[in-house]
């Protein structure tokens, strides 16, 4: 059996500690400034049992100051994946990473550990999936609250637990004096939700990645977040990227999406394009499988056959086994190109498509 290649310290992303402030990054000549955030080329390799699995193929990503941008994908596309190298939450040792990521400029990729440390929840901060596997259930949503004014702001406890109670009132949640004393195994999924918002927003971040978090949660209530977090990205002036499979949560709050699909962003564009004018074969298909109004079929449609898996390079596109438009010039990935104003697409056959809609 072949010797598992090694990723080493080296071929990692972390660089070394370097002189420069504590919440920059070094400069990269102003590169992606007209962008909140904007991923380059970003590739991440993560070492397995099996082999290199290449979890992230080249993905390329904006997002603009102020807007809610969907990241839409079967599990397993890459979502979560691209949400935490956003954050450089992944295990250094067992994975390396390359490309860019600019947050204002800046490549976060070349920051160094203490940089980063400030960025997490000063500058950019993430809500995970289940909140109740992210509280921790031995410290009441106050101390939990108000650990991160007293890291980042540096305040006194007094003036912590005040701040704590001015944010758990925006986000919906009363009276906040007796809701900061409790434990989050005491609180309603929704309100354990509303928790993570606090936690994340508490610092006024520039970036909210918000990865699926409605999921755990009833249709009622996912109402309430969903608005809840509209109304924080235009009150604050925040930008938030919306991890989903949902198209549904898509039309309702975000501004713009971006398909991913094996690893590769493969269409990006203004929410109501997206719905009406989709330009990639997996796109359409995804939409085609939404349930509508008066649909009067005994099956819905599906996607036939199963996302690639990522182990060993492939050249060709990543879609062809799945898809009926499939020809020789699939055997080389395609780039991404121009559909229309703000409108990318990546697929050879955007000129057939157009022409089987007229």
């Amino acid at each position: 059996m072949a010797q598992e290649p090694k990723l080493t310290e080296q071929e990692g992303h972390m660089a070394d500690e370097k002189p420069e402030s504590e919440t920059g990054c070094k400069d990269t000549g102003g590169d992606g400034a007209e962008n909140l955030l904007e991923i380059k080329d970003l590739k991440l390799d993560l070492m397995s049992v099996r082999g290199i699995i290449h979890a992230l193929n080249g993905v390329n990503l904006k997002i603009r100051p102020g807007e809610i941008h969907g990241l839409v994908g079967e599990s397993g596309s890459g979502k979560s994946m691209t949400s935490k190298s956003v954050m450089r939450l992944h295990n250094e040792q067992r994975s390396r990473m390359s490309g860019k990521i600019l947050f204002h400029g800046r490549d976060l990729l070349k920051a160094s550990r203490k940089q980063m440390q400030a960025i997490r929840g000063g500058k950019i901060s993430m809500i995970f999936q289940d909140p109740m596997t992210s509280l921790n259930p031995l410290l009441t949503v106050g101390e939990q609250i108000g650990e991160t004014y007293r890291q980042h702001e540096k305040c006194s406890k007094a003036e912590a637990k005040k701040k704590t109670c001015e944010i758990l009132e925006k986000v919906g949640i009363y009276p906040p004096e007796k809701r900061a004393l409790q434990y989050p195994f005491e609180l309603s999924g929704g309100l354990q939700q509303r928790v993570m918002i606090a936690i994340a927003i508490a610092c006024g971040p520039d970036l909210l990645i918000a990865d699926e978090p409605t999921t755990a949660l009833d249709v009622t209530i996912q109402a309430q977040i969903l608005e809840l977090l509209k109304k924080l990205s235009e009150d604050m002036g925040m930008s938030v990227l919306l991890i989903t499979h949902n198209f549904g949560i898509v039309a309702e709050i975000c501004d713009r999406v971006s398909v991913m699909y094996a690893g590769k962003v493969v269409e990006t564009c203004d929410t109501k394009t997206i719905f009406r004018d989709a330009a990639h074969p997996y796109s359409r298909a995804l939409i085609a499988s939404i349930p509508k109004t008066g649909m009067n079929v005994e099956y819905l449609p599906t996607i036939p056959g199963s996302p690639p898996e990522l182990y060993g390079e492939n050249k060709a596109c990543a879609y062809l086994p799945r898809c009926s438009y499939r020809d020789n010039r699939c055997l080389q990935a395609p780039e991404m190109k121009s559909c229309g104003v703000g409108h990318l697409a990546a697929c050879h056959h955007l000129q057939a498509q157009e022409a089987e809609k007229d």
